[in-house]
């Protein structure tokens, strides 16, 4: 009975001393200590430390494509072609650079590139109708700059919100490249990214981008899709026109 007392007691101690070796506490100095708290504690030993740890982990991650943007619009649509990685060219395998001449007095902006003659039935017809809508105040699209702030297609048909910022950063760029003296804006994406607004509030009247130096009177008002789609708002859009051929004379 005496020696299994000792034998209980001995267990006991070596426990403990266990118990303080482990937690690192049994001498004065020791080369590293363990928290025994922590649910998912580093390994701090030679073999590894935590800045390996750190540089292992940023080797994982992916480094963000960082890309000059070109500062003239002939290298800007090859770029786009090229399916560089610029803001909106990677949505779908078709990408699309902007159309008509540089140095303009009206900026059309969209969206998606849906307002250029295509083979695609949709595509020309929103042209179609964007060019007798301007032509009816007097504006001539071929003499337009026209872009779009998406420079491919995404699967559905929108372009997500999430990446209105990036699109809009891209496209003041442009905006500073073309330095046109006016702006129109087809389309609520559009107009939310660039005027922050939603449509039906910024059609009220014109609006003003200023950037770079330059104060742009810009006009938002429905895309043609959106007219085709529902052509009793034909009227609304007709009064936005009238407005802007008043006030920004071509």
């Amino acid at each position: 009975m005496e020696d299994r007392g000792k034998v209980s007691a001995f267990a006991v101690v070596e426990s403990l001393s266990g118990w303080w070796e482990l937690a690192g506490v049994d001498s004065a100095v020791h080369e590293s200590s363990v928290d025994l708290l922590a649910q998912d504690a580093i390994d701090t030993s030679p073999n590894m430390p935590i800045l390996a740890l750190a540089e292992k982990k940023q080797a994982e991650t992916p480094a963000k494509p960082i890309i000059t943007w070109p500062d003239d619009i002939a290298a800007l649509r090859e770029m786009v072609l090229s399916g560089a990685p610029l803001p909106g060219n990677a949505y779908g395998p078709a990408r699309f650079a902007s159309v008509g001449p540089v140095s303009c007095d009206v900026m059309i902006i969209s969206d998606l590139p849906d307002i250029v003659p295509t083979p695609e039935t949709n595509m020309s017809l929103n042209a179609d109708l964007l060019h007798r809508m301007l032509g009816a105040v007097g504006i001539d699209t071929v003499d337009c700059y026209c872009t779009w702030l998406a420079t491919s297609i995404p699967s559905t048909g929108e372009v997500p919100e999430k990446d209105l910022p990036d699109l809009a950063a891209f496209m003041l760029h442009q905006i500073k490249l073309i330095r046109p003296k006016s702006l129109v804006i087809l389309g609520s994406a559009a107009c939310k990214a660039l005027l922050g607004e939603e449509l039906m509030h910024a059609r009220s009247e014109l609006r003003s981008i200023c950037h770079h130096g330059l104060n742009i009177p810009t006009l938002a008002t429905f895309h043609p899709r959106t007219l085709i789609a529902r052509p009793a708002m034909k009227k609304q859009a007709w009064t936005d026109l009238q407005m802007f051929a008043q006030k920004v004379p071509q």
